[in-house]
């Protein structure tokens, strides 16, 4: 079956990924104060320039899911190229009403080409992982709907841990509770936050330098090593620091050397409810790991 991939831009996939004709990035947007509107993107010149501005605003700007319209009109697209089934991608249904937009506007199709909306409990590398994970599975001509639950069972298992050097930006955005973010600011610690079981971002553990931060992510692979026995990929996120999380991946990956990984940028969407200077790290299981 001729099968499509339709992302939201939060996945900020590679150039390898978004050359693939058959993946389709939808856009979310930030907002300014002043009406300037910028699309979601992992460019460096852009994400740079985004950032500086970001530093200076006194208002938090605002995020918008993509147009309901703009996601009719992909719909359309793939059914006048002749594509027979759509797996949607989609950020965290915790934070944002993206999935429930794809759900929506995707029943009115089912007489037209097979969809399937998948929550990735996540973000950014996670949902680059769930897109690999659905090439691989594609090209070896499994059924449609087993795709569909082994992405779903991927979301649930992947992990995204993130060190946020201000919490602020998240609280005022709905993104976190004050009260992790007082921890953090009365407290003087390190909060160690997480995407959980339900996709919202919860503290993890409270740690008291970034040294133990660092630390505890390279314990957490190992425990991931143990529960998944046919293996993971480990993927690191960052808002412009790419230098320092690269001496972080080096060090990890030098403890565990039978791991792959991957270093990507977090654009203006998810910069603007972290901030420059959030590091993360993503532990996502091989799909073969699914019974």
């Amino acid at each position: 079956m001729k099968t499509a991939l339709i992302v939201d831009s939060v996945g900020y996939l590679s150039d390898e990924l978004n050359s693939l004709t058959n993946v389709y990035t939808i856009d979310l947007t930030v907002n300014f104060s002043d009406g300037t509107v910028i699309n979601d993107t992992c460019a460096p010149a852009q994400l740079k320039s985004f950032y500086d501005r970001l530093s200076k605003e006194n208002q938090l700007p605002t995020t918008s899911q993509p147009q309901v319209g703009k996601y009719y009109e992909l719909l359309d697209q793939l059914v006048a190229e002749g594509y027979q089934t759509v797996f949607c991608i989609h950020l965290s249904a915790g934070i944002s009403g993206t999935y429930q937009t794809a759900v929506m506007v995707t029943s009115e199709y089912q007489d037209k080409i097979q969809a399937y909306c998948i929550d990735s409990k996540g973000a950014s590398v996670t949902m680059e992982g769930l897109v690999r994970a659905a090439l691989k599975m594609i090209d070896q001509g499994e059924d449609s709907s087993l795709i569909a639950n082994k992405l779903n069972w991927l979301g649930n298992e992947s992990r995204i841990y993130l060190m946020v050097e201000d919490l602020t930006n998240l609280v005022k955005g709905g993104r976190l509770s004050a009260t992790s973010a007082l921890l953090g600011g009365v407290l003087q610690i390190r909060p160690l936050l997480y995407f959980d079981q339900d996709g919202k971002i919860v503290l993890f553990e409270k740690i008291r330098t970034n040294k133990r931060v660092f630390k505890r992510w390279s314990e957490l692979v190992q425990e991931a090593l143990e529960k998944y026995p046919k293996g993971i990929s480990i993927a690191f996120a960052h808002a412009d620091v790419y230098d320092e999380i690269k001496k972080v991946e080096m060090q990890i990956v030098a403890e565990h050397p039978e791991i792959t990984s991957s270093v990507s940028a977090l654009g203006p969407v998810v910069g603007t409810h972290t901030g420059r200077g959030t590091k993360g790290i993503a532990i996502i299981p091989h799909i073969d790991n699914y019974l």
